[in-house]
Parts: structure tokens; sequence; C-alpha cells
């Protein structure tokens, strides 16, 4: 029987039990968990609340003999409200907050082993993590909708739009560490570049990537735009009907994986193709009190081409493995094992951080999304009120390696000396790390010698690239708004407020729930 293949045998029973002490009786923790990034879908895109209500087809006709265009000016905020889900989205093991020791023997009560984060103290510390992730989101949005080659007698015609919303994103993890243990001062002796906590850890520089920021992070910037081409079909009451087609022009920015939970504006930086329609009828109307009630229906959906961008990932069967210490290559482990003999105190602890391991450069393909948005309109005399429900629905990204994975890293096992373990995890399991394999000449198999360091290197088909990925969702968005309008004016203008409250059923520690308010002004020429 080949080393390969008894080291699997014990990965296969040992940490089974190794996972069953961290068992959770709740599916729903699981939905998402243990991920580095989370996209979030952005404000004033196509068939969102905040763009579409108010401002539809008629608007563009609605001045006498004039030249068919209108525009408008929207301020809108937003804010999440599920911050123990997003814990759990980041987390591992479904939890939000997350135990850390730097004893082996604490394994059963202790979720991270504080070695993996370069933590040597001098008496031992023990502390717990906890995150509580909010976004919150203020920005301006302009839409200019303009018809043109249009057939008065008909009240048909084309028409084009460009959209585009001015956006700061405001992220915070919220990070705390509540000391159970103070280990004191870090000992210098261990590594020179050891930290005394977890909130030191997340912040070390050693690591370029995954830190977390105890502080909050913005980034403003200009958001897609969105450029469309459409045809109506039909403008006569008591009913209309359009539609279009078009791309989105990035111009936000793209993740460079140095923070979790970096704030994004825009879609990340993909570019896309965009279609849609719209259709509305008229289901009761007052001619004499000039009141009338409207259904309207829109339909949009996106493609978002690949893009490279910077993620980390864990690999398979070991969620928050991409912080775990490694050996970057042979040469390493060899250097740690000759270290060994004239320091065993540096010779054991000699290392790389895994997180400038296992974030790597990757191509990113957000692929297709679609909104539906259904609307009841009522209008008396120059009052519009409206209610609606919209549905938003988004694929998973698909998350390749841009470059090929190279083979050279592999676990270090927690006594160093050049040795490895293929087998340990995050958590610093005392079955884990303790285990050990002879064949039958007495040769170890586990810790894995520093003569057969290529049994434990770490292959691609181990990556688990899903861990990168945000995954599907399914969001639902109940809305109001109410304005009015003067139409009897020369150009045409109207005031709109609403709100509206974004939650889902589906994959809740992937959605964020977040109210959302906005205030719009447009006017017609």
């Amino acid at each position: 029987m080949t080393r390969s293949v008894l080291i699997m045998l014990v990965l296969s029973t040992i940490s089974s039990i190794a996972l069953a002490k961290r068992s959770c009786t709740d599916s729903c923790d699981f939905k998402a968990t243990s991920k580095s990034f989370l996209s979030i879908h952005p404000p004033f895109q196509s068939n969102s609340p905040e763009m579409v209500s108010a401002f539809r087809d008629d608007r563009m006709h609605i001045r006498k003999d004039g030249k068919h265009g209108t525009a408008q000016l929207v301020l809108f905020g937003s804010k999440t409200t599920n911050e123990e889900d997003l814990a759990r989205y980041f987390f591992p093991f479904g939890k939000t907050s997350l135990a850390v020791s730097e004893f082996i023997e604490d394994s059963e009560d202790f979720d991270l082993l504080a070695l993996h984060f370069n933590i040597f103290t001098q008496q031992g510390l023990r502390s717990k993590i906890s995150i509580e992730p909010q976004q919150s989101v203020i920005g301006v949005g302009f839409h200019y909708r303009q018809s043109f080659k249009r057939n008065e007698e008909k009240g048909r015609g084309f028409f084009f739009s460009v959209s585009t919303p001015l956006t700061r994103v405001k992220n915070d993890l919220n990070f705390r560490e509540k000391i159970i243990t103070d280990g004191g001062e870090a000992d210098k002796f261990a590594d020179e570049n050891s930290v005394a906590t977890m909130k030191e850890a997340f912040n070390q520089k050693e690591w370029k990537f995954g830190k977390i920021k105890t502080e909050s992070m913005t980034k403003t910037r200009l958001a897609d735009i969105e450029v469309k081409l459409g045809y109506e079909w039909l403008q006569h009451n008591p009913c209309h009907m359009e539609s279009y087609f078009g791309i989105v022009i990035p111009t936000g920015n793209r993740p460079d994986g140095e923070f979790v939970f970096e704030p994004i504006v825009g879609n990340g930086k993909h570019a896309g193709i965009l279609f849609g329609s719209a259709f509305g009828i008229q289901i009761w109307n007052d001619e004499v009190k000039d009141k009338h009630l409207r259904i309207e229906y829109n339909t949009h959906s996106q493609y978002l081409f690949k893009k490279e961008q910077t993620r980390s990932f864990d690999l398979k069967n070991k969620p928050w493995s991409r912080y775990m210490e490694v050996y970057a290559n042979e040469d390493q482990a060899r250097q740690a094992a000759a270290l060994f003999a004239d320091d065993p105190l540096k010779g054991s602890n000699l290392a790389t951080p895994g997180i400038n391991v296992f974030t790597q450069k990757v191509n990113v393909t957000p692929g297709f999304s679609s909104n539906f948005n259904t609307a009841l309109v009522y209008r008396s005399k120059g009052f519009d009120g409206e209610i609606g429900y919209n549905f938003f629905a988004r694929r998973s990204e698909c998350v390749k390696l841009a470059c090929a994975w190279k083979e050279d890293p592999a676990l270090k096992h927690q006594g160093g000396e050049g040795t490895t373990n293929p087998i340990r995890d995050i958590t610093g399991n005392k079955f884990l790390e303790s285990a050990t394999l002879v064949d039958l000449d007495g040769n170890f198999l586990l810790p894995v010698p520093v003569a057969n360091y290529q049994d434990s290197l770490i292959k691609e088909k181990d990556l688990d690239l899903q861990s990168a990925a945000t995954p599907c969702m399914l969001t639902h968005t109940v809305y109001g708004a109410f304005g009015y309008r003067w139409d009897d004016r020369e150009y045409p203008v109207f005031l709109s407020y609403g709100g509206s409250y974004t939650f889902s059923r589906n994959n809740n520690n992937a959605v964020p729930r977040k109210w959302t308010l906005w205030g719009k002004f447009g006017f017609s020429f």
C-alpha cells in the first residue's frame, strides 16, 4: 500500500471525528459559509424600484410639441440589516463568533488554532473573535431617455437611454476580539514577526491578502454606465409596450483581495450586455375626476462577461484553510529542517502565511441575471402613488484560476522541522495534529518527513474555488413610492419619494437584507 493511500485512509477516518465535533443542527446556517467574497447587487440598476418608480415611457411624451426627452436625478441610500447571516457567510462552521487558542489540547472547545495566524505569546492566548458585517450606500443617480424617429400617428418610435449613479459604498465588518486569557507580549524569539492577538494577526505586515480591518472601508466612484437602444411598440391608451437592448460599461472597481468584505462600486468591473421590456395597462379610469389605476410590468436581463480578479480560496473540506500555515515549496521545508539544528524554536515555526499562497488571480464570470418588477400605479390629478414587488435572480459566479496552479506548497506540520501534515485543518484538532502513521519498516508516513515532501503537495484538484465565488441568489423586494406631477407647466416636472425592503428565503447568508430610501426629481422637454 502506497504512502498516499495510507494518508487518505487516515484523512477519511480522523477528519470524520473532527467534523462530527463541529456539527450543526440547523442546515440553514450552512447555505453559504466560509466564503471569501460577496458580490452585492448594486443600487440604481435597470428595473430597480429606485430607478423605475414614477419614471416610465410617458415622461418622454408628456410635453406637448416637445422634443420627447426626459431626465431624472435620484438621491438614494441603503443599509443592510442581517449582520448575523453575513457573519456566517464569511466565518467557517456556520458560526457568528470563533474561539481561538494557542494550545492544541484546547481543540475540542476552540475553533481556530492561533499558531496558524502567527500568534506566539509568552503565556498563551485564548480569545473569541466576532464580526457584524454591514454595508451602507449613498449615491446620486442620473437617467436620461430620448425618443427619436417617432411615428406620431401610430405612436411608435425608437428611443435611447443612458443611466449611471455616483456611489459611495461603506463596508464595516465590526471586528471584535474578547480576550479570555491574555497571552502577554508577542514572543519574538519564536518568530520575529509574531503577533499577540487576532486583531494584530489580521493586519500583520507579512500578510498581503485576506486582512480584516477594524475600521470602516469606503469607496466612491461612478458605477457602471448602462446604455440602451429600444423601440416603443405601443403608445396608445389604455396600454403601452416597449423593448430594448444595450450594454453595461464598467466604471467601478474590482476586488484586489487585500481585505475581506472590501467595498465594490458597480459590478466588479465586468462588462456586459442587457435586454428587457416594459408593458403597462390601464385597469380603471374615471375621466371626470381625472383618476386612473394601472398595472406596470418590467423585465430586465443581463449577462456579465469574464474579468480577471484577485480572490482567496480554501482547500476542499477544510473551511478557512486559506489562513493555515504552509511551506511555500520544498526549499523552505528543507530550510526549516536545517534551521532546526541551530535554533529549534525558529526551525519549528518557520512557515509561509497560507493567505499569501491561497490568494491568486482568477477569472470570474458572473453570467446571467434577471429582474422582474410589477407595480400598481394610482394617479389622481397631479398625485402619483405606487406599490410594487421586485424579484431578482442571479446564477452563481464561475471562478477559474487565471494561471495553472504551481504544485509547490504543502501544509506544514505543527512541529515544523520541515515535516508536513496534509490532514490537519484550521482548528488545531488534537486528533489531526498528533496523528502518527508508520509503515511496516518503521518509516514515518505521518507526519510526512522532508525527504517525502512530494507526497504532501497541494494539487489543483485540492482547491475549493467555490469558496471564492458568490453563490446563486433569489431576492424579493417590496416597495412603495408617492409624489406629485406638474404636467401643465411649459417644462413638466415631478417629485417622488419612496422606500423598499429587500429580503430572501433562499441562501439567506448570501443575501444582504436591506432597506433603501430615495427621493427624485425629473423634468421633460
